[in-house]
């Protein structure tokens, strides 16, 4: 359209004084010609249209009859605050009982387009307000609760509402899709730590005279072990610069010297006569991508570990705790301190922190930065790109264009393809913390967060169970895959290096779970991170496994509270019991059980076998400090000490045992004499503070040695104890500041170091972050610390350990997990997850059930296989599974419908209704956008929601429309058919049309060149 201005004069608009008329042109829309024409085409339907299409035009009957819209309706003005007030009001954000609803009650289509339109357009009005300028933060928090809460009703409402003639889509149409988690790949490279600028520099540290070993092992396919040999790497043996070429060098010069043999033993050689080397490793000296630092990095192959050991290395604590940051706008984070020297003054020796990822977060995130990178309308954007993407299809051709959209990063869309500037981290807790024979770290706790390919699930929380080498690198993460919530609070490592984790679930963590409830829970995995099995106390009152411990037989010992009987013959006191379980340490059966308890409460905090292998027990009994020694046999109880009340918010948190020396630790606000028999070292310093008491274990007996207090003015907890050499070292956090140390964060963690015999404090180190409040869960005690490797880069114990790669080990799908497919609308076939299923089985059950009316292809990315799906002619319902044991979430598929390719691709949001000449075509598919974890926690991303959410009104809209039937588009179709097939325009119509866009280029030619030219 054009716009003309430049009027002058003072007379009236129309006369009076003399006016001097100059219009510019501002600008032109061929719109306005569009419109023209389309004026006169409908006129023309108009006057084609039969007697009987203008009744029904004009006299329209109830059966294609649409109610009045609500966006229709005449509103009474009203602020955007009081709107934000009613919505505020509201029950429910989808309403059947509403006054505009209940007239569609019998349609469900049309009463669809209405409840949506109203449930978006009062999440519309949450996002503007949160957009304003004047918007509180703590307002907008509290929009956002509300919006999130209003977003679930609409996807809930969509998922489970059945329509006739439309099909409403979350998020796009589709005609394929492919998990986001990967299966992952056995590496076949290690990298260590950089620790020169160049590969012949000097290592520092370095002196000459260090010695360690190093194992090669060859394994077969399934990871059993076929050969191994151990090498000794002296570094007196290079002569020059002590450099990680030379130490390379000195390394792969052993290797070689091992020569392989054949079948008779005889050694090999290659056609040249030279001797053929046994193993493929190798190890060389490369430049760090990261850093530019020079590495030493293992090159092995997937059938080749390596290990290493020193000769001599320094004994290492490590600590875990649980990192608050007091700006609330940070996620809170697991961090493990590594302290060293712990014969003299402790030193904390390096830190490191991490945390799950909000998957949903860090998506949203990436779309709101892209937007602020685009920063336009979000339909117009939308039709910029199709305008382009047409204009490339008319370059290229269409064939190259489909096949150009088609090509894709085969990893662009897993979970782990995060953009570190859009990564936002999840609330993850470590608790405990234990080594291995070979130094490597277990941390456990909770997290909201997914970890890798590990998709959480978790309506609340799941356990985390995190793997790391001496030096920090990753060597796996594991979610136990709970629903609703779980929590983990023991850890112990057996003596193959089997890991087993405690704690406390709702959720059904297998089938064999039938009982709802909040139940203990045990899981054992090897040291590669393969399940060997999971146990969980089925009853119907709560239970909590909260210690761990591992007898001679390898058998596992629970310790934890039940709030019910667990079997018929168990018996239970009331309010909490002590709660004592043995499993097979092979298959986690239970193979004994003992409920311990009076009518107060009573909790198995700690654990341990002793040195006659009976077991030692510390609970809370009553509000007491209590240790018991019970007869491994059948738990009965041999004899007890009862150290006296801890106080209110008193607790026991850790026993261990050192020959016939037991320590007890926990916090109390009241002195623990054990009936006086305890000495006293030391005293309450006020509130909360740390104590560790002694009990010697005299086989038959049990008599308390002393109680030793830590703590300062403000709150000490001590969490966990370990105990080496006669030396015990306990770990907790202070509000205060420890004597000769200093305070960082308002909530510091310390280790501090006693004499066990005497119960002497020797030293103690506090450590902490600022404006920080950490919060210590754990301590381990390791002797393959700091070393000649550490100083290399290099690990204590194995690396390239190849892990089992099915659905099991590296999602957080268990056995038991399941979804549905349904074609065209007919029966759902059940897909099960059975166990070592990797995709391939789950590609051959959904072939099965589908019928060949689905391609279902496994493919192989940088990060293992894939599933990727794609339906044919067909459209193909995905369903997730019930409660616990949705498949789909945690393979990274999304519930929904996949069109047949024709549908998803051939017509687009314009062209979704169907054929108008057809009035029993009514309907069709409209995608809403709306998917993914949209928020409104900030300004910037209540205004990019606020563009979607005016996008997905919109659409309602228009689906809306389309359930009418049209005459005027009808006849209009129907001339466009006829005409089409009459040829091209005589020439005298061509040559009138160019005319007519030759003016039109040079009218806009003119307007641009001279802004004032005048149109008359």
């Amino acid at each position: 359209m054009a716009f003309f201005g430049n009027i002058s004069g003072t007379g009236g608009l129309f006369g009076g004084n003399t006016q001097s008329f100059r219009p510019t042109i501002v600008g032109i829309s061929t719109s306005l010609l569009s419109a023209i024409n389309d004026a006169k085409l409908t006129q023309s339907a108009l006057n084609s249209l039969s007697a009987e299409d203008r009744a029904k035009l004009n006299q329209r009957t109830p059966t294609n009859t649409l109610t009045t819209p609500p966006w229709e309706n005449a509103e009474t003005p009203r602020s955007l605050e009081q709107q934000v007030r009613e919505v505020r009001g509201l029950n429910s954000f989808i309403n059947l009982k509403d006054s505009d609803i209940k007239g569609v009650a019998s349609d469900p289509d049309q009463q669809a387009t209405f409840v949506l339109y109203k449930a978006l357009n009062n999440l519309r009005v949450l996002a503007e307000y949160a957009s304003q300028k004047s918007t509180t933060a703590s307002t907008i928090a509290q929009l956002d609760t509300l919006f999130k809460s209003g977003l679930t009703e609409v996807r809930d409402y969509l998922a489970s509402t059945s329509l006739n003639n439309l099909d409403l889509f979350l998020g796009d149409k589709q005609y394929k899709t492919e998990t986001t988690t990967r299966l992952g790949k056995n590496a076949s490279e290690y990298n260590g730590k950089p620790v020169a600028e160049t590969a012949t520099d000097a290592v520092a540290g370095l002196t000459g005279t260090e010695v360690f070993t190093v194992t090669l092992s060859k394994n077969s396919v399934a990871g059993d072990q076929l050969d191994s040999d151990t090498f000794t790497v002296d570094l007196s043996e290079i002569g020059g610069t002590l450099s990680l070429k030379a130490v390379t060098d000195l390394i792969n010069s052993k290797i070689e010297a091992l020569q392989a043999e054949d079948e008779l033993g005889n050694p090999m050689v290659d056609g040249e006569g030279n001797p053929v080397s046994k193993y493929s490793t190798r190890f060389v000296a490369a430049q760090d991508s990261r850093t530019g630092d020079y590495a030493i990095r293992v090159k092995g192959t997937i059938l080749e570990d390596a290990k290493f050991e020193a000769a001599a290395s320094e004994p290492t604590l490590y600590v875990s705790s649980a990192v608050l940051q007091l700006d609330d706008a940070f996620a809170i984070t697991s961090r493990v301190t590594e302290l060293n020297n712990l014969s003299g003054t402790i030193t904390v020796d390096d830190t490191f922190s991490f945390s799950g990822v909000d998957l949903g977060g860090t998506e949203f995130k990436g779309l709101v930065s892209d937007e602020e990178d685009d920063d336009i309308d979000p339909r117009i954007k939308e039709m910029r790109d199709k305008m382009l993407a047409e204009s490339r299809a008319d370059v290229i051709g269409e064939d190259a264009a489909a096949e150009e959209a088609e090509a894709e990063d085969e990893d662009a869309t897993s979970i782990t393809n995060i953009d570190a500037k859009n990564r936002v981290n999840a609330d993850t807790s470590a608790s405990k913390i234990a080594t291995d024979s070979e130094g490597n770290v277990y941390v456990i706790g909770t997290t909201t967060g997914s970890f890798g390919h590990q998709i959480n699930a978790a309506d609340t929380q799941d356990v985390f169970l995190t793997k790391f080498d001496s030096t920090g690198n990753v060597v796996f993460s594991r979610l136990l895959g709970a629903a609703d919530s779980a929590s983990g609070y023991a850890i112990t490592i057996d003596g193959e290096d089997n890991v087993i984790v405690a704690g406390q679930t709702n959720s059904a963590l297998s089938t064999k779970d039938v009982i709802d409830g909040t139940d203990a829970f045990v899981t054992k995995l090897s040291k590669r991170g393969d399940e060997i099995f999971r146990y969980q106390l089925d009853t119907a009152g709560e239970t909590s496994g909260l210690s761990l411990a591992v007898d001679a037989a390898g058998d596992i010992i629970l310790g934890g509270y039940t709030k019910a009987g667990i079997s018929s013959t168990s018996g239970f006191s009331g309010a909490k019991d002590g709660l004592l379980l043995k499993l097979d340490g092979d298959t986690g059966s239970k193979l004994a059980s003992a409920v311990y308890g009076t009518s107060s409460n009573e909790s198995i905090k700690g654990v341990a076998v002793s040195a006659d292998g009976n077991i030692l027990v510390a609970a809370e009994e009553g509000g007491n400090a209590v240790v018991r020694k019970l007869d491994a046999t059948d738990f009965s109880v041999i004899d007890t000490v009862d150290f006296g009340y801890l106080g209110t918010g008193g607790s026991v948190e850790g026993l261990r045992v050192d020959g016939n020396d037991v320590y007890l630790v926990g916090t109390t606000t009241s002195a623990l004499t054990a009936g006086g028999a305890a000495a006293q070292n030391g005293s309450l310093a006020g509130g909360y503070d740390g104590f560790v008491a002694k009990v010697t274990d005299g086989g038959g007996s049990l008599s308390a040695d002393y109680t030793t207090y830590i703590g300062t003015s403000g709150t000490d907890r001590l969490a966990d104890v370990v105990v080496s050499g006669g030396k015990v070292y306990v770990a907790g956090s202070t509000a205060g500041t420890i004597a000769g140390e200093a305070k960082t964060g308002s909530y510091d963690g310390f280790v501090t170091r006693i004499d066990g015999a005497s119960g002497a404090v020797e030293d103690t180190q506090q450590f902490g972050e600022q404006l920080a409040r950490a919060t210590v869960g754990g301590v381990a005690f390791t002797t393959k610390g700091n070393s000649v490797l550490e100083t290399l880069g290099l690990p204590q114990g194995t690396v390239l350990e190849d892990q089992q790669r099915d659905l099991q080990t590296q999602t957080s799908a268990r056995a038991g997990d399941y979804f549905y497919i349904s074609v065209d609308g007919g029966s759902k076939k059940k897909i099960a997850l059975s166990e070592g299923d990797d995709f391939n089985d789950i590609a051959r059950k959904i072939r099965i059930a589908a019928f060949s009316k689905l391609t279902v292809t496994v493919s192989t990315s940088s990060e293992g296989a894939k599933l990727k799906l794609e339906a044919k002619d067909s459209t193909i319902d995905l369903i997730a599974g019930n409660g616990d044991q949705d498949l789909l979430e945690r393979i990274g598929l999304t519930p929904g419908k996949l069109l047949p390719k024709s549908e998803a691709l051939g017509i687009d949001e314009e062209d979704a209704e169907p054929d108008p000449a057809n009035p029993l075509n009514l309907g069709g598919a409209f995608s809403l956008k709306l998917d993914g974890a949209l928020n409104i926690g900030d300004k910037k991303a209540a205004k990019y929601v606020l563009g979607l959410l005016d996008t997905a009104i919109s659409t309602i809209q228009r689906a809306f429309r389309s359930l009418e039937y049209d005459p005027i588009k009808a006849q209009l179709l129907e001339d466009s058919k006829k005409n089409a097939n009459i040829g091209p325009p005589p020439a005298y119509l061509t040559a009138k049309i160019a005319n007519y866009q030759d003016a039109l280029n040079r009218l806009q030619a003119s307007t641009i060149a001279s802004p004032t030219s005048f149109l008359f």
